[in-house]
């Protein structure tokens, strides 16, 4: 906390109000969060920019960055026991998306589905195993598991993975939503996420490429309406991260520590 109040005092300006003050000390707060939940304290913030990744929505000592910790009012649940895997749901997804803008943006968004089916039909979430035992999908015991996003509590690993602030906490059910104004398409909340339910567009960082995940569609997802077996439903938000199996290894990089996440009942 000393080097925060050092460094508060050295950029405040002369006169300035208790307003332009909090503001100061809210922005190195959440910075030094910011760069220590996402392990790049080390590294610094210039490494960041070898990825392209160097400036941030919330960079500027007057707009501190800001860290969203409301819950979601919804989430979308599977039964996978009820799924055809007629992938239904992903052309839903696909053709309500498809070049539309969010509500308060600009950039269209692009034809990727934000619930998985596909990717585990054949051989499920594990894959092919080594010991080449059974498991889900067409190559095991027919089962396919549809994979949904967690809307995620805080802390929320793609948000405050994202260096641009673009992941952020939209009405009306708090769905953790991608805006696509701020995202540069760097891939690091793809990365971030456990379940691997965050995606891109195209190539890293390339002009058009965005990421895109699950945003509830207002609270009434069309995956759900267009499933015909009800292998999908629109229930209120639980916090499943604990209990569903991560899909991914999570780089150490930007790996959340438990001492972080334990240091968060400190601040709220």
């Amino acid at each position: 906390m000393k080097e925060i109040f050092s460094a508060v005092a050295g950029e405040m300006k002369e006169n300035a109000t208790t307003e332009e003050i909090t503001a100061l000390i809210r922005w190195h707060l959440t910075r030094r969060q910011f760069l220590v939940t996402t392990g790049v304290a080390g590294l610094g913030v210039a490494s960041l920019s070898i990825f392209g990744c160097g400036g941030s929505a919330g960079s500027s000592a007057t707009t501190p960055r800001q860290v969203f910790v409301a819950n979601a009012l919804g989430m979308v649940v599977a039964d996978p026991s009820r799924c055809g895997t007629c992938r239904r749901c992903e052309m839903a997804c696909v053709g309500y998306n498809q070049n539309q803008a969010p509500t308060g943006q600009t950039q269209t968004q692009y034809s990727v589905s934000n619930v998985k089916v596909s990717r585990n039909k054949n051989f499920g979430v594990a894959g092919v195993t080594p010991t080449g035992s059974l498991g889900d999908g067409d190559y095991g015991n027919f089962r396919t598991p549809q994979d949904t996003c967690r809307q995620c509590p805080h802390p929320v690993p793609c948000q405050l993975a994202c260096p641009q602030g673009a992941i952020q906490v939209i009405d009306p059910v708090n769905a953790r939503v991608v805006n696509l104004d701020l995202c540069i398409g760097c891939g690091i909340c793809v990365a971030a996420c456990p379940w691997a339910m965050t995606a891109l567009t195209g190539t890293v960082l390339a002009a058009a490429t965005k990421s895109h995940k699950c945003h509830l569609c207002n609270g009434n997802p069309e995956c759900v309406q267009a499933c015909p077996n009800g292998a999908l439903t629109y229930q209120s938000w639980v916090d499943t991260t604990k209990t569903v199996p991560a899909r991914q290894v999570v780089p150490a990089t930007i790996q959340l520590p438990a001492d972080v996440a334990a240091s968060c009942t400190q601040c709220h």
